[in-house]
């Protein structure tokens, strides 16, 4: 079994990334180096969401990295208004730091269009791609009624975070434990005056016309009973190498509510689904 995940920063000119990392038991002199997996989270949200997937990915081989999404976790901002193209090569800063080139990219919800956004601008970082829960966040009725979840703000009475709590309780397809939901919440409201970023890029970012050029071999993964409304087939459709699996007893979080059954999903399609060359690019 792989070591406890341990934490790190790597300083960029926009600010620290934070991330979470648990590596697999030390190889054998000259033994080539152990694969990397870089994992990103919902929003709200933090790398904390990865914490039983990460020694899972490790004990099977792999470097397994979790960062948190600049402005959320420990992370420093990228400032007003960040684009998801902004996102996206903040991810590449993190693979930089860490002296990465390329790597095997998976996502949940907000993660994944991040995830996907990696893909199509900077297909030579990616050479694997596993979006879980992804959708078409870039609707109309989204981008008229902006952040979904709501500014937090102190009151002295705390109604204003009780409503918070059973807003994120309730939601996610409704099937968090009280834990879980806990891990949520709290990287809500540290996400302070910063929670509403990544949601405004990921409202105004078109993912869906842009699926095509996504070279990278993809699994989709999405809960059983999952809310989603954006039909699978969407994505099936749209890239041309991917495969959709279901992650039993899940709903819209399946890396905090079956940590052991996500992780088995993902090790399952990495370990049949061979990297392809360096350079093999996006589509045009």
């Amino acid at each position: 079994m792989s070591s406890a995940a341990r934490r790190g920063f790597v300083s960029t000119e926009a600010g620290q990334i934070h991330y979470r990392e648990a590596s697999p038991e030390p190889a054998a002199a000259g033994a080539a180096p152990a694969p990397p997996v870089l994992l990103l989270h919902m929003t709200p949200g933090s790398s904390r969401i990865y914490s039983e997937v990460l020694p899972r990915i490790a004990a099977a081989g792999y470097r397994a990295i979790a960062m948190d999404t600049m402005g959320y976790g420990d992370s420093d901002s990228l400032g007003a208004a960040p684009r998801m193209e902004d996102y996206a090569e903040s991810a590449t800063w993190l693979l930089d730091g860490l002296g990465i080139p390329r790597v095997t990219m998976v996502g949940l919800s907000t993660g994944s269009i991040i995830a996907a956004a990696t893909a199509v601008h900077f297909p030579e970082r990616v050479s694997r791609l596993a979006l879980c829960e992804p959708g078409r966040f870039n609707t109309p009725e989204r981008q008229a009624r902006g952040y979904i979840g709501g500014r937090w703000e102190v009151d002295a009475d705390g109604e204003a975070l009780a409503a918070r709590w059973r807003q994120i309780a309730g939601g996610f397809g409704g099937r968090l434990t009280t834990d879980q939901a806990f891990v949520l919440y709290v990287d809500s409201l540290r996400s302070g005056e910063h929670q509403r970023e990544a949601y405004h890029a990921l409202i105004h970012y078109e993912l869906i016309e842009r699926l095509p050029r996504i070279a990278a071999p993809t699994l989709l993964l999405t809960g059983e009973y999952s809310t989603r409304e954006e039909p699978i087939e969407t994505f099936l459709g749209g890239i041309a190498q991917s495969e959709h699996e279901r992650v039993p007893d899940a709903a819209n979080a399946p890396p905090l509510e079956q940590p052991a059954a996500f992780a088995e999903a993902l090790l399952g399609w990495l370990a049949r689904t061979p990297e392809p060359p360096a350079g093999a690019g996006a589509r045009a």
